[in-house]
Formats: structure tokens, C-alpha cells, sequence
């Protein structure tokens, strides 16, 4: 959970509450969207990197918030 600290405040905004039961998700969505994004040249694999992008992209934000909403 430690490592992704950094997407609280778009959790926050998705409305979603981390509990045991929904973190592994949480964890491969973003890991998913990080991963598709540096793979089209969009976003870096690096973590720090990839957060400054996305929370600088509102686009790349909303994308990730529907994604996480959609666990819910």
C-alpha cells in the first residue's frame, strides 16, 4: 500500500475506500494503467515519474479514476 501513498487523493475522488478485500484490485488497476501508459510512451515506468504525470494529466487522471471507480 506504501507505494502507491501518492494516488490517495485520486482514490479519494474515484470514492473509493482502500479495505482488505478491494486493495489487491485497486493495486493491479493501477498497475495496469501505469503499465499501458509507459507502454505507449505516455507515462514513465518509473513510479515517481508516473505520479507526477498522471496527477499532471487530466486526462490520464480521469481515466484512472473511472477505472477505480469501476470496482466499486
Amino acid at each position: 500500500m506504501g507505494c502507491w501513498k501518492w494516488v490517495n487523493g485520486v482514490l479519494k475522488e474515484a470514492e473509493v475506500n482502500v479495505t482488505d478485500a478491494n486493495k489487491d484490485g485497486i493495486d493491479q488497476v493501477i498497475h495496469k494503467c501505469i503499465g499501458e501508459k509507459s507502454s505507449y510512451g505516455r507515462c514513465s515506468a518509473d513510479w515517481r515519474k508516473a505520479r507526477k504525470e498522471i496527477n499532471e494529466s487530466p486526462e490520464m487522471r480521469n481515466k484512472l479514476i473511472q477505472k477505480l471507480k469501476a470496482l466499486t
